[in-house]
């Protein structure tokens, strides 16, 4: 498979900073670390990352953030890449910004600031994995698809 992006979106250099150096140490070579200190930046992002044909793997978002809340940027990015696996890494939320999430966005997971390395490095981990499993299970069924037809095909010439 293809190397993983993983997207942390903060305003906080501080957080971004710790992010990618925690994150970068615990997943390997196999995920890319970007940031984006809003969720603008992080749209743009996304956007060209679909224009080379890649796709983001995981995001990672504040809530509280100038311009864009985290939410909003959650569902702005589930429109345009379902399959990224999206969580939420806040410090301060409101109970319908959540809920938001959750049901527009598919809220993967919401941790709270402060932080622990090691819940965060499990929830990030088991996220990739997560994506990794999905996207795997397409290219079964894209496989298998294209197998029936091919018999289906086979089939319909031996019956004639």
């Amino acid at each position: 498979m293809t190397t993983g992006i993983i997207l942390c979106v903060d305003d906080d250099t501080t957080v971004l900073k710790a992010l990618r150096t925690l994150l970068g140490s615990m997943l390997g070579s196999d995920n890319v670390i970007e940031i984006a200190e809003s969720g603008q930046e992080a749209l743009e992002l996304c956007d060209d990352l679909q224009k080379e044909g890649r796709e983001l793997t995981v995001v990672i978002s504040d809530f509280i953030m100038p311009g864009m809340r985290g939410d909003e940027l959650l569902v702005r990015l589930h429109e345009k890449s379902p399959k990224t696996i999206k969580i939420m890494l806040t410090g301060q939320s409101d109970l319908t910004g959540v809920k938001r999430a959750i049901n527009e966005a598919n809220l993967y997971r919401f941790l709270e600031k402060p932080f622990n390395n090691a819940d965060l490095v499990l929830t990030a981990k088991s996220a990739v994995h997560a994506y990794k499993q999905e996207r795997g299970l397409i290219l079964q069924i894209e496989t298998l698809k294209k197998e029936n037809a091919e018999l289906n095909r086979m089939l319909a010439q031996t019956s004639t």
